[in-house]
């Protein structure tokens, strides 16, 4: 497995535990749960890029109203996750 696919499966699953802590986006969370139980069994990080930039947009939304639960490093972490896919 790629060093990329670890990092964007390790931020996502990061970013979702955020996003159930904060209680939004629950069906977001559903569909993050669901492609990383799909990346388990086919290794396709497809999806995981793709929910992890729902959750980074969720979050970074969230971020603006609520500055101080969540962090600028989980948002930069997931920033550089998503970008090291070459986006």
């Amino acid at each position: 497995m790629a060093a990329s696919q670890q990092t964007i499966e390790k931020k996502l699953i990061e970013a979702k535990d955020k996003l159930s802590q904060l209680k939004i986006e629950e069906e977001l969370v559903s569909e993050i749960e669901w492609c990383l139980g799909s990346y388990a069994h086919d290794k396709n990080p497809k999806g995981l890029y793709e929910k992890a930039e729902q959750a980074l947009n969720a979050l970074s939304k969230f971020k603006k109203k609520n500055d101080k639960k969540v962090s600028k490093k989980l948002l930069d972490d997931l920033t550089k996750a998503i970008k090291k896919n070459g986006k």
